[in-house]
């Protein structure tokens, strides 16, 4: 019994040991956080050297880092301790991305595990209405109708936002019709029925909440299961204009909490 005793403690610290010699590595900076450019390269930085100098500027195709949803690409040590990611293809439109480092980075160097690699978390920017316009579309001022652009920063399906798009001209419901047929950053709408009236118009564009970025095809392939964010809204914009004024001269933007009001004022 004294021997086992005296075993138990012995024991403990011969692992206790081979946990503190245990080499390890941090993850000392990365631009895989937060709010990311679609286009762009990935870069993870440690605070000792991984490869000699003979791998350096080689494309790779090891996974030293994998992506949820899959992000295709490849892999380059652009110097000793900073490994960059080339994605294959732009990221994702309004797509939230986790990064894990995998063990084949340690594959060359003298470390056992890397340090402050956890919760890498990031994403491509959320859908938005960048900018509006308004303009007089026809070969007569009897004849012209007012044209309502409207420009995202993804490409958005003409046939999703009709079904969210709503036009109210002086407080009545007005008609309208999609010129844009597919899917687009830049979306135009044709306002129909209205007088060629001297007089100042007040139009009111609600767009409801639950619009999302079409997903390109490419993006859709690899990742069958992603579910977009939808546009957080409603989204409403003022538009003030005459029948005899046909550009643009002005535009503001005012965010707050929620709602996104764009006040379009043409010149007089």
């Amino acid at each position: 019994m004294r021997i086992n005793s005296l075993l138990v403690p012995l024991i403990a610290g011969t692992f206790f040991l081979a946990a503190c010699s245990r080499r390890s590595v941090n993850l000392s900076y990365t631009n895989a956080k937060g709010e990311v450019p679609q286009l762009g390269n990935l870069v993870f930085r440690f605070n000792q050297s991984m490869v000699a100098d003979s791998m350096l500027n080689a494309w790779d195709s090891t996974e030293y880092v994998s992506f949820e949803p899959l992000i295709k690409g490849k892999f380059r040590w652009e110097a000793p301790d900073q490994l960059v990611f080339s994605p294959s293809q732009p990221l994702g439109p309004a797509t939230a991305y986790k990064a894990k480092i995998k063990k084949a980075v340690l594959r060359f160097s003298k470390y056992d595990i890397v340090k402050d690699a956890g919760d890498i978390e990031f994403h491509t920017p959320d859908l938005t209405l960048d900018n509006s316009q308004i303009t007089w579309i026809g070969e007569s001022g009897t004849s012209a109708l007012p044209q309502v652009d409207l420009f995202f920063n993804y490409r958005v399906n003409p046939a999703d936002l009709k079904e969210k798009l709503k036009f109210d001209i002086d407080g009545k419901d007005a008609g309208y019709t999609m010129i844009t047929a597919s899917p687009d950053n830049k979306i135009s709408i044709r306002l129909t029925g209205i007088k060629t009236e001297d007089k100042d118009l007040n139009a009111k564009v609600t767009i409801n909440k639950g619009l999302k970025p079409w997903l390109i095809n490419t993006f859709a392939i690899y990742n069958e299961r992603v579910d977009l964010p939808e546009l957080e809204g409603p989204i409403i914009m003022i538009l003030f204009f005459s029948c005899f004024n046909t550009f643009l001269t002005r535009s503001f933007q005012i965010e707050i909490p929620k709602f996104l009001w764009c006040s379009l004022v043409s010149g007089l």
